[in-house]
């Protein structure tokens, strides 16, 4: 029996969706015995560090990008200075870890500097290319080139999502322009693949709203659903994605808590009959494991979300936020 290896984990702290994916592919390496550190920053190593108590962790301070609700395009374009900044940090740190660490692999999810010459490297992404508004589509060449000449530092490059270019849940964002040899599909990732139905939830709610995303647009985001269903009649569940806290407010049949486990999140939302939540590609891998339907709130300005809502109009409902209402989530629970 081959020796076990010791594996770097680390997810992009932007919201939750890159932690969570990581959650069963961690899971499968612990069950073959092999050795994991997590490494990352904020609420996304908070995330992993929750779920897997007992795994060692490295803290590599990413930078805080703020995604405001009133975001656009020229918010994307303003980041590319840290963005740059960040993959040269990461590159940096990553050698100083491999100094004082025997890795063998690397996990990065959409964290473009950690890479090795030394050390194979693993990317995970299902963005090989960035959805423009129509004024600058001409650009999603250009932009696509750029992130494959990015990923082609990494020895592999894993898309969470089908190879078959009909029958998938990116779409255009892994599928429509070509790829690399060291590209492979490993399928879906939900966070809820591990974990066994334990039916242990005593409450059952009309409305679950899962929060997630960078700030200041994640609060942005529950000021406008608490404002909607704190008058409501409908039983709701908000829960805040802040792994750091855990905290429980009730507002009449309004529920608001910090956190919960991923069991005790799948319990809740299998038992609702209307999930609310972004558009977000971790959160439409979740929805695809579980079956089931969500009226989706893409984040505004973030295209990508926006696109994957559209994309997905067939199987859920989706609004955007400034439209969003009483009467629009009435219509979803009726009709999904």
């Amino acid at each position: 029996m081959a020796a076990p290896k010791t594996y770097l984990v680390c997810p992009l702290n932007w919201g939750l969706g890159h932690a969570t994916r990581l959650m069963p592919i961690i899971f499968d390496l612990k069950n073959q015995g092999q050795n994991i550190i997590l490494c990352g920053d904020g609420d996304a190593l908070q995330s992993l560090s929750n779920a897997f108590p007992d795994l060692k962790t490295i803290i590599i301070k990413d930078i805080s990008i703020r995604f405001s609700s009133k975001g656009s395009i020229f918010n994307l374009i303003k980041i590319i200075p840290q963005l740059i900044y960040r993959i040269i940090y990461e590159h940096w740190k990553i050698k100083r870890i491999l100094k004082e660490e025997n890795v063998d692999v690397i996990i990065s999810d959409n964290r473009y500097g950690l890479w090795n010459k030394k050390t194979h490297s693993i990317f995970i992404t299902h963005q090989l290319m960035v959805k423009l508004p129509s004024p600058f589509i001409l650009f999603e060449g250009i932009l696509h080139q750029m992130i494959k000449n990015f990923i082609s530092k990494y020895n592999e490059c894993w898309i969470p999502d089908y190879s078959d270019h009909i029958n998938n849940l990116s779409g255009d964002l892994s599928h429509k322009y070509p790829y690399g040899s060291n590209t492979k599909f490993i399928g879906p990732k939900s966070r809820f693949s591990f974990i066994n139905n334990q039916n242990t939830s005593s409450e059952n709610y009309d409305i679950v709203v899962v929060l997630s995303g960078p700030e200041p647009a994640r609060t942005d985001f529950e000021n406008v659903i608490v404002n909607i269903l704190r008058e409501s009649e409908y039983k709701s569940l908000i829960i805040q994605g802040k792994p750091n806290q855990q905290k429980v407010h009730l507002k009449q049949k309004l529920k608001i808590v910090s956190h919960l486990s991923s069991s005790e999140i799948k319990e809740a939302l299998l038992n609702s009959k209307l999930i609310i939540c972004r558009s977000g590609y971790s959160s439409i891998m979740d929805l695809e494991y579980l079956k089931k339907r969500a009226l989706l709130v893409p984040t505004p300005g973030q295209t990508e979300q926006e696109y994957l809502a559209e994309f997905h109009a067939n199987h859920h409902m989706y609004i955007s936020q400034k439209n969003l209402n009483i009467e629009v989530i009435k219509k979803a629970l009726f009709k999904l």
